[in-house]
């Protein structure tokens, strides 16, 4: 079984995991969020939450990329 070479206590990897994917969370919703309320605020079409919930899923997605590739790069 490989020992991980990360010495910190379980619950200090978990925060940081937690810390991480609520953040991923959040960039995906808060820009459809966003254009929702600018939608109703401005009386036009749901063009603006459609417009960010596509920002928000490029964001979420180049973030989640990003995790993966450091993930994998530390396991080696």
């Amino acid at each position: 079984m490989n020992k991980s070479s990360d010495d910190r206590p379980p619950f200090v990897v978990a925060m940081e995991w937690t810390s991480r994917l609520t953040t991923i969370a959040l960039e995906m919703a808060l820009p459809g969020l966003a254009g929702y309320g600018l939608d109703r605020w401005l009386g036009s079409d749901p063009i603006l939450l459609i417009l960010g919930v596509f920002v928000g899923f490029a964001i979420g997605m180049q973030q989640l990329l990003r995790l993966a590739k450091s993930s994998t790069s530390a396991r080696k």
